[in-house]
């Protein structure tokens, strides 16, 4: 590649330049088509989601009195619930029910 044209990989690459330097390559017809073909190239090179390098910093929030009654709320709900259920149970029948059909069972004999 020229030394001419090496401001435009700087200009792509995010380095320090001259802008008159650039200007003058990008005068240039050929530094026209060097930078549309950098461009191109550096498109089908790149992955297609790309990553931030500095990611900016996400606060971390504390789990402040809103969370504590919130689980206190829904802990008192589940012992109510379950107490509540404890008492409208149906009382437990003590052995098995009558039964209200006999089956007899005859061995098998096939004819």
């Amino acid at each position: 590649m020229n030394n001419d044209y090496e401001v435009i990989s700087a200009f792509l690459d995010d380095e320090p330049f001259e802008p008159q330097v650039l200007a003058d390559a990008l005068a240039d017809p050929a530094g026209r088509t060097l930078l549309l073909d950098l461009i191109a190239l550096r498109r089908i090179v790149q992955p297609t989601s790309a990553v931030p390098v500095l990611a900016p910093a996400v606060p971390v929030r504390r789990f402040g009195w809103r969370g504590v009654a919130a689980a206190a709320v829904l802990l008192v709900a589940l012992a109510g619930g379950y107490l509540v259920g404890l008492r409208q149970a149906a009382p437990t029948t003590v052995g098995a029910p009558a039964a209200t059909r006999v089956v007899q069972a005859t061995p098998f004999n096939p004819s």
